[in-house]
């Protein structure tokens, strides 16, 4: 018999978010490698969202491995008809835990952007303001929306106007904070492309760009999911968790790996060069001086 379609969205949705959880972990590896493993001082904001970001994806994946037991093995549940279709689509103190979760780490994300942006920008202190702003606005709204999701108004009038505000917030700060960051990286290497022969940034302004990419492409189908009223939007936010942690590990390894790459490079260049020794013969003129004896020269002396 078929799986009815809420519960084979919920396994496609577990399936991918083990996925991207596995793929993060080895992220979160390369990371600590990179960041460990650098000539420089490490900066510490760099390593605790990296370990902040892989714990709330651990968390994440094992309340919903837990969540799945329950929706398809208690007893309970599965005795009643479609009881585990009633089970994934109501509101359980693991689903509201899940959500949490999926704010935390989107949170921690924007905050990570807008300290690189701040920055790349030589500290520029009114440009790191505007952007907090931003994110006050969709942190307020996403957590106002949250509390309105949890308590059974998901789809009420007040909760989807919540969620757009939410959601054009926060593809305005991303794609804000992501156009800043590479645009910046772009004007620098252009300005030292001068003296080299290629562009010093371009890997960074690419990876960056991806890693935009890849969280404003989840919140769009996120945010579209939710305001067309579809059930996958329970499950997708699962989804959507894994890949807030799996960009900050990409930027974060991606990054790090390339300046390591450069400074290994440079520290190599600039080690200890042994020149071809010169061997130098000092040899001395001698010269003989006819002695004198009082006459004058005469001209066949001369």
């Amino acid at each position: 018999m078929a799986l009815p379609s809420v519960n084979r969205m919920f396994i496609v949705a577990a399936w991918l978010e083990s996925v991207l959880y596995g793929v993060s972990c080895v992220l979160f590896g390369v990371c600590m490698y990179a960041l460990f493993s650098r000539h420089k001082p490490l900066y510490w904001i760099n390593a605790l969202s990296c370990i902040f970001h892989i714990s709330i994806a651990t968390a994440h994946n094992i309340i919903s491995l837990f969540y799945s037991l329950q929706a398809f093995t208690n007893p309970a549940i599965i005795s009643i008809p479609d009881g585990s279709i009633i089970y994934l689509l109501s509101n359980t103190a693991l689903t509201k835990t899940m959500g949490g979760l999926f704010l935390l780490n989107s949170l921690a994300l924007n905050l990570l952007l807008i300290w690189r942006l701040y920055v790349v920008w030589d500290h520029k202190w009114n440009l790191g303001v505007i952007m907090l702003i931003l994110g006050v606005g969709w942190i307020a709204t996403g957590i106002a929306n949250w509390i309105m999701v949890t308590t059974n108004r998901t789809y009420t009038n007040a909760a989807l106007a919540l969620g757009q505000a939410s959601c054009a917030l926060d593809l305005v700060l991303t794609i804000s904070v992501t156009s800043g960051i590479a645009y910046r990286l772009w004007r620098v290497g252009r300005d030292v492309s001068a003296l080299t022969v290629h562009h010093s940034y371009k890997a960074a302004i690419y990876t960056v760009i991806e890693s935009g990419a890849i969280y404003t492409s989840s919140i769009v189908v996120l945010c579209a999911l939710y305001q067309s009223g579809s059930p996958a939007f329970g499950v997708a936010i699962n989804v959507a968790t894994q890949i807030s942690t799996l960009t900050p590990l990409f930027l974060i390894a991606s990054v790090s790996l390339g300046l390591m790459h450069r400074e290994s490079a440079y520290y190599a260049s600039a080690g200890p060069a042994f020149s071809r020794p010169i061997q130098v013969t000092i040899t001395q003129e001698t010269r003989t001086h006819p002695v004198n004896t009082g006459k004058s020269p005469s001209i066949h002396d001369v």
